[in-house]
C-alpha cells in the first residue's frame, strides 16, 4: 500500500470510528464509492479493531473471558494463605493483586498474585488456564520467572512465582533510549527465554518493558505467561484448528503486538519476534515506533504504517542493528525471522562484531544491567565513532585580524560538507568551535566530543592569495594523520573546499556513495562575495549579543543583495530575527514576519535544506500559534537531516511546549548528543525537565550547565523558576538577579526578581520592579506578559489576565509557554485563560 493510499485508508477509518454506529455503513458508501478494495480496506481494520477494543491494554486472561469484574479478596499484612504469609501488596492488575510474602517451610521470599473470586466459575477457562500456566511453569530457563505453586479452588486463587528484585525495563526506560551495550544485553537475555519457550511450543504473545525485569545482578527475567498459548509446530499449526484460544479475540498491549495479533489472526512465535523488536526499537530510539495520539490511530498505524526510520531517532546507530530491528518489524510474518533463534544468532552476532570493533566485552561484568558503559551516558549507541570527526575553527595566521570572519566560515563550509556523509558523524558547530581560542588540547577535545579524529587547520590570507593548511589528528593519542597545504586565490575558494572535503574523506576510509559525493560537492552560492559577506554575518550573529545580531543581519542581507539564490543566507537570517523575540529584544510583528518570509524564501530556492524547514517550523509556532503547521515543518526538517542538533532541539522546545514531555526528553537529549557543548541546549533540557515535573532532575541539569559555564544567563533564569515552585524565595531572588545582571537587563528576569519578592512578602520592593517595568515598556519593548507574571505574583488576577490578552494580540514569543509553565497555575481554571489556551491552539 502506498503512502498516499494508506492515508486515505486512514482518513477514511478515523471518520468511520467517530461516526454514530448507525450512520457507519452510509459514510463509507460515500467515501469508498467506485473504489471496492479501497472499501475492503477500511472494513478490515475497522472490523481489526472492534475486535480489539475489548481487550487490547488488558490482561488478556481476566478482560478477554469476564472473569474479574468483581472485588479481589481482601488480603491482609500477616494474612496466612496456604504456608504462606503475607508481608505486603507490591502490585495490582485487570486478574488482581500481587503480594510480597514468605514461604514459612523453605524460608523464602515469593510473590503471590491473587485472582479474584469469579475466575473459578467458568470450568471450560479455568482448564485452559492450568494447561497454559503448567505449560509456562515447565519451563526451566534463567532469564523465565520461575513458577512455584499453582492453587485454583473454592476458596483462593493464586499463583506464587519467584520474587523478583530490582525494576523492570519499563522503570529504567523512563522514556529515554539506551546506550548500546544495555540494549544488546537485554535484547538478547529476553530472546533466549523466548527461544527456549518456542522450543516448548509456548508463544508468550504479550512481550513489553512491563513484562521485563532487570535484576540488580544483571539478569533479566521475562515476567508474565499470563497469555502464553500452546501451538503446534507451523507445519502442523497452519493446517490446524486446534488454536487453544478462541479466534479472532485480540490478545495482547496494543504498542507491542504484531499486526496478525492486532487482526485477531493465528499467531505462532513470530508474533514475539515482532513484539520484541518493538521492544528493542523503543530501548533504542525512547519511543514505540507505531505509537499514536489515541489508541485507534496507534492501531491503524500497527496494521499498515510504516515506522519512523530508527536513524531518525538515533543518527549514528550502528547499520547492522537498524537491519535487525527492521526485520523483525516486518508486518508479514514471513518476511520477518521466522525463529527466535534466527534473531538470537543475529544480535550475538552483532554483539561480537562490535566487540571486535570497539574493544569492549559484553559479558565482561555483571555487576550492574548498564553493562559495558558504567556510565550509561551512551545512548548514541557507540564509543567514538570508528568514522568521526570534529572540524574546528581554522586559525587565522595572516596581517590582518579581519580575517578571523573567513578563518570560521572555511571551518563551517567543510564541516557542513562533511556532514552530509551517512558513515560519517561529524560533531556539530556549536560544540566544535566551543574550543576556539581555549588552550585544549586534541586528546580533550577528542572525550568532550566523543570523535576520534580531529580537523584543524590555519588560513593565510594576503589580498587575493590564499594558502591553507589542514590537519587531521588522532583524537586519541594526538598524533598527526595527514598534513597538506592547499594555495589558491579567492576566486578559488569554492574549490580549495571540494579538495579539502575529499582528501580527508579519502584519508578517513569512509564509505562514499555517489548521491553523497553530489550532497558534499553541491554548491550554495558560486559568489566568492556573497560567500564571505554570509561567513561575517555568521560570525557577528553567532555571539547572540543584540549589536552583534543585527551586524549579522545587515551581511546577511548584504549576501543576499549580492546573491539572492542563496538559500542559506535566508536561514541565517531567520535564524538572526527569531532570538531577538525570545530574549524579549524586539517586538514579534517588526521581526517575525521578516523571519518567516526568509524562511519560506530558503525552502522556495532548496526545499531539501532542513535548517530552511526548522526555522519556518519555529516562526509558525511561536508567532503564528500553528503547531499543526509547525510539526509538519519540524518532522520534514528531520526527515532531511536526522543529525542535526538545530532542528532536533527546535522540535524538542516545541514538544515541550505542546506539553508532549516525553518525546520531548528523547528529542533533546538526542541533540545534546549531537551537540554535548552547547550551553542553550543543556539549559533547556533543564528547563523541559522542570515543565515535565521532574524538578530535581532539572536542577541537577541545570546545576550541571552552570558548571560548564557560569556566566550563561539563561540556566539561572531557569532555576529561578525551580526555587519559586519551591517556595524558596531566597534562592528565587539571587537567581533572578544574577540571570538580569548576566543578559544585561532582560525584562523577563526582572519581572522574576519582583515576582519572587512579591511571594516573599516582600510587595512594596515588588511594586518598585513592577513601576521600573512599566516605565521601560514606554521607551522599549517590553512583554505585557511580562508584566502579567509580576501582577498575578500580586494577587492581582484580572490585571494578569488583560494583559496576557494583549500579549496574544501582540503575538509575544512567551506566550507559547502557558500550556507547560507552572507559573500560570493559578488562572488555569479562569474561564479567559482557558479561552486564551484555545485561541493559541493549546488547548
Amino acid at each position: 500500500m502506498t503512502p498516499q493510499r494508506w492515508r486515505r485508508v486512514k482518513n477514511i477509518f478515523d471518520a468511520a470510528l467517530d461516526a454514530a454506529p448507525e450512520g457507519r455503513e452510509s459514510l463509507l458508501a460515500e467515501a469508498c464509492a467506485g473504489d471496492p478494495a479501497l472499501r475492503e480496506d477500511v472494513t478490515h481494520l475497522l472490523e481489526s479493531f472492534d475486535r480489539s477494543d475489548s481487550f487490547i491494554e488488558t490482561t488478556a486472561v481476566a478482560e478477554n473471558l469476564g472473569l474479574f469484574d468483581g472485588p479481589a479478596p481482601a488480603i491482609s499484612e500477616g494474612d496466612q494463605i496456604g504456608h504462606y504469609r503475607i508481608d505486603k501488596q507490591i502490585g495490582s492488575g485487570g486478574m488482581g493483586e500481587v503480594y510480597l510474602a514468605t514461604d514459612e517451610k523453605l524460608g523464602r521470599r515469593v510473590a503471590i498474585k491473587i485472582l479474584r473470586e469469579e475466575f473459578a466459575r467458568h470450568e471450560d477457562n479455568v482448564r485452559r488456564f492450568l494447561r497454559e500456566a503448567k505449560a509456562a511453569s515447565s519451563l526451566n530457563h534463567p532469564n523465565i520467572l520461575v513458577i512455584h505453586e499453582i492453587s485454583i479452588g473454592d476458596e483462593t486463587n493464586y499463583i506464587v512465582s519467584e520474587f523478583v528484585e530490582g525494576e523492570t525495563l519499563r522503570q529504567r526506560l523512563g522514556g529515554k533510549p539506551l546506550n548500546l551495550a544495555e540494549v544488546l544485553d537485554i535484547t538478547i537475555q529476553v530472546a533466549e527465554a523466548l527461544n527456549t519457550a518456542h522450543g516448548a511450543s509456548i508463544v508468550h504473545r504479550d512481550i513489553k518493558p512491563e513484562n521485563i525485569a532487570l535484576r540488580p545482578d544483571g539478569y533479566v527475567k521475562v515476567l508474565d505467561f499470563g497469555l502464553a498459548k500452546l501451538v503446534e509446530k507451523r507445519e502442523d499449526f497452519l493446517q490446524s484448528d486446534g488454536n487453544q484460544t478462541a479466534k479472532g479475540i485480540i490478545m495482547g498491549t496494543v504498542n507491542y503486538m504484531s499486526p496478525e495479533q492486532a487482526k485477531g489472526n493465528e499467531v505462532d512465535e513470530r508474533t514475539d519476534v515482532f513484539s520484541l523488536g518493538v521492544v528493542l526499537y523503543e530501548m533504542i530510539a525512547g519511543v514505540t515506533p507505531f505509537r499514536g495520539d489515541t489508541k485507534s490511530e496507534t492501531f491503524a498505524n500497527l496494521i499498515n504504517a510504516e515506522p519512523q526510520p530508527l536513524s531518525r531517532h538515533a543518527p549514528n546507530i550502528v547499520g547492522e542493528l537498524e537491519r535487525i530491528v527492521s526485520n523483525a518489524l516486518s508486518k508479514e510474518p514471513g518476511a520477518r525471522y521466522q525463529t527466535m533463534k534466527d534473531l538470537l544468532t543475529d544480535l550475538k552476532g552483532l554483539r561480537k562484531q562490535l566487540e571486535f570493533e570497539n574493544g569492549y566485552n559484553g559479558n565482561a561484568r555483571r555487576d550492574t544491567v548498564t553493562g559495558i558503559f558504567a556510565s550509561g551516558e551512551l545512548p548514541e549507541l557507540l564509543r567514538p565513532d570508528r568514522n568521526s570527526i570534529a572540524v574546528l575553527p581554522f586559525t587565522n595566521i595572516g596581517a590582518d585580524v579581519e580575517n578571523e570572519y573567513f578563518c570560521d566560515g572555511l571551518a563551517e563550509e567543510l564541516l557542513n560538507a562533511l556532514a552530509k556523509i551517512k558513515d560519517l558523524k561529524v560533531a556539530a558547530r556549536t560544540s566544535a568551535f566551543s574550543f576556539k581560542g581555549k588552550n585544549t588540547t586534541v586528546s580533550e577535545i577528542g572525550n568532550a566530543l566523543n570523535v576520534r579524529t580531529v580537523l584543524e587547520g590555519s588560513v593565510r590570507r594576503s589580498g587575493d592569495r590564499l594558502r591553507i593548511t589542514a590537519k587531521l589528528i588522532n583524537a586519541e593519542d594526538g598524533y598527526q594523520l595527514w598534513s597538506e597545504r592547499f594555495d589558491g586565490e579567492m576566486r578559488d575558494i569554492f574549490k580549495l573546499q571540494d579538495e579539502i572535503t575529499l582528501v580527508v574523506i579519502d584519508k578517513l576510509k569512509v564509505n562514499f556513495l555517489s548521491k553523497e559525493k553530489a550532497a558534499v560537492l553541491k554548491r550554495m552560492t558560486e559568489n566568492p562575495e556573497a560567500y564571505q559577506l554570509y561567513a561575517k554575518g555568521k560570525l557577528h550573529s553567532s555571539r547572540l549579543v543584540l549589536p552583534e545580531v543585527q551586524k549579522g543581519i545587515a551581511y546577511f542581507e548584504q549576501a543576499i543583495a549580492v546573491d539572492p539564490g542563496y538559500a542559506p543566507a535566508y536561514v541565517e537570517l531567520a535564524n538572526a530575527y527569531t532570538p531577538m523575540v525570545l530574549t524579549n529584544d524586539a517586538r514579534p510583528s517588526d521581526v517575525m514576519p521578516k523571519a518567516k518570509a526568509a524562511a519560506r524564501k530558503a525552502i522556495e530556492l532548496d526545499d531539501a535544506l532542513a535548517e530552511a524547514h526548522t526555522a519556518l517550523a519555529v516562526t509558525t509556532f511561536w508567532y503564528d500559534f500553528d503547531p499543526g503547521e509547525a510539526e509538519k515543518q519540524h518532522r520534514r526538517a528531520l526527515e532531511l537531516d536526522p543529525r542535526s542538533s538545530q532542528s532536533r532541539f527546535a522540535y524538542a522546545h516545541f514538544l515541550s511546549n505542546t506539553g508532549r514531555h516525553d518525546e520531548a526528553l528523547v528529542e533533546i537529549r538526542r541533540a545534546r548528543e549531537l551537540d554535548p557543548i552547547s550551553l542553550v541546549t543543556n539549559a533547556i533540557e533543564g528547563q523541559i525537565l522542570f515543565f515535565a515535573g521532574e524538578d530535581d532532575e532539572a536542577l541537577k541539569s541545570l546545576q550541571a550547565t552552570a558548571e560548564m559555564d557560569s556566566n550563561f544567563w539563561l540556566t539561572s533564569l531557569f532555576m529561578t523558576r525551580i526555587y519559586m515552585k519551591r517556595g524558596s524565595w531566597d534562592e528565587a531572588i539571587a537567581a533572578a538577579t544574577k540571570a538580569r545582571d548576566l543578559s544585561h537587563g532582560n525584562s523577563e528576569a526582572i519581572a522574576s526578581i519582583g515576582s519572587a519578592q512579591a511571594k516573599a512578602g516582600k510587595t512594596a520592593d515588588a511594586r518598585v520592579i513592577l513601576r521600573d517595568l512599566e516605565e521601560r515598556a514606554k521607551v522599549r519593548y517590553v512583554p505585557s506578559c511580562t508584566l502579567a507574571q509580576l501582577y498575578l505574583a500580586l494577587g492581582e488576577k484580572e490585571k494578569a489576565l488583560d494583559l496576557l490578552e494583549i500579549s496574544f494580540t501582540n503575538r509575544a514569543a512567551i506566550m507559547a509557554f502557558l500550556k507547560v509553565d507552572p507559573g500560570w497555575d493559578a488562572l488555569r481554571s479562569e474561564p479567559r485563560f482557558v479561552g486564551l489556551m484555545q485561541k493559541m491552539n493549546l488547548g
